[in-house]
């Protein structure tokens, strides 16, 4: 424990320690690893983001990244360092140099994220800037999704109809043509103990028709000493930067269309979770029809009139990604909430109005780390 900490510091510092111990255990259960449990440290150097000392099973993870990032980003840096470990416990080959084949070799055993395979002094620079970075979309996309503000109904429809089949397009031709594609996570953590019913629309949304995969996990905040549920999506650099979008653009206007419904309508406050379900409800079928238009350009036919999870199914990539990422999967199913059938018809009607377009009023919902590969 640092000098002078206050009793809250110390208390706090003691369930980051907790929980490092816990994830460990998950890491080595998740990958089916067999590594001895360290004696963990939280250390005050300014230059060290992780340290793991074999000779005597000690692994130093720095207060300043604990603090300062993402629990996500804590995590890759214990995996880093438990890759140390496996060098040393598992392969036997401790005395080959840091960073080399045989560290490269167990960091893909344990998932690590590519840019934490690096040496752990680069950490810093790495990191520097995070919370600043933002994932651009792909310039014709961005420029159709501009056309979909047009105030003309038929050009605006017509300009998201583009976009959509653009990102068929890309995704069927990426495959067809066995390009390689850069795989990234985005966490969207919302602070809160539940996935609401609204957000795993969205997230549903989001998985069957923009070419990512979703995950609903927990995550530690380091700063509350807390866990919360995260929507976790995985996927290819370009859809995930779409997928952000559409996420933050559909969290903006359920808002922004209920109030402007209640207002209206006189309806009560436990009404908006049916009227926000049923917007998502219309913007699911009117993407489903646009999901079966024909593709722009002559494809493989097979791959042509596939659904999107299809299409994902038969990107390798992505596949490989996911699974290195979350090796054990559960499916759960969910009973479907209660509604209020006038609101929700009202929201149906409404989304299937909604045309997904490039304005997002406030950006500033909290979420995670988004790592760039």
């Amino acid at each position: 424990m640092g000098r002078g900490m206050s009793d809250t510091e110390s208390e706090l510092q003691r369930i980051w320690l907790e929980q490092l111990l816990a994830e460990h255990e998950q890491i080595c259960l998740l990958h089916g690893l067999h590594l001895s449990t360290p004696v963990f440290e939280i250390s005050d150097d300014m230059n060290l983001a992780g340290a793991w000392t074999g000779g005597f099973a000690g692994l130093k993870m720095a207060g300043w990244l604990i603090r300062n990032h993402g629990w996500d980003v804590v995590l890759e840096v214990l995996r880093h360092e438990m890759a140390h470990q496996y060098v040393h416990e598992v392969m036997g080959r401790g005395h080959e140099r840091d960073h080399g084949p045989a560290f490269q070799e167990a960091c893909q055993h344990l998932g690590v994220h590519p840019l934490f395979c690096r040496a752990s002094g680069s950490l810093p620079h790495l990191l520097q800037g995070e919370r600043d970075r933002r994932r651009v979309l792909p310039a014709k996309v961005e420029k159709l999704l501009a056309l979909a503000q047009s105030s003309n109904e038929h050009e605006a429809a017509l300009a998201m109809e583009k976009a959509n089949g653009l990102l068929r397009k890309y995704n069927i031709s990426r495959i067809e043509g066995q390009a390689l594609s850069r795989y990234d996570y985005l966490i969207i953590n919302e602070g809160k103990k539940r996935i609401s019913a609204v957000q795993r629309g969205i997230a549903a949304l989001l998985k069957d028709f923009f070419y990512v995969k979703v995950i609903v996990c927990r995550q530690f905040d380091a700063a509350s000493g807390q866990t919360f549920r995260v929507v976790e999506l995985i996927g290819a650099e370009e859809n995930l930067a779409v997928a952000e979008h559409v996420y933050s653009f559909l969290r903006e206007r359920l808002t922004a269309l209920w109030q402007t419904y209640r207002c209206h309508n006189a309806a009560p406050a436990r009404q908006r979770r049916s009227y926000q379900l049923g917007v998502l409800s219309g913007v699911r079928k009117r993407l489903a029809r646009r999901a079966v238009a024909p593709p722009p350009e002559p494809q493989s036919a097979a791959l042509a009139a596939s659904s999107c999870a299809l299409v994902c199914s038969m990107d390798k990539g992505l596949v490989s990604y996911y699974r290195q990422r979350h090796p054990r999967v559960s499916r759960r199913c969910h009973r479907g909430p209660g509604l209020h059938g006038g609101s929700f018809l009202a929201g149906r009607e409404e989304g299937g109005k909604l045309l997904i377009h490039r304005a997002v009023v406030s950006r500033s919902r909290p979420r995670g780390r988004l790592l760039s590969s």
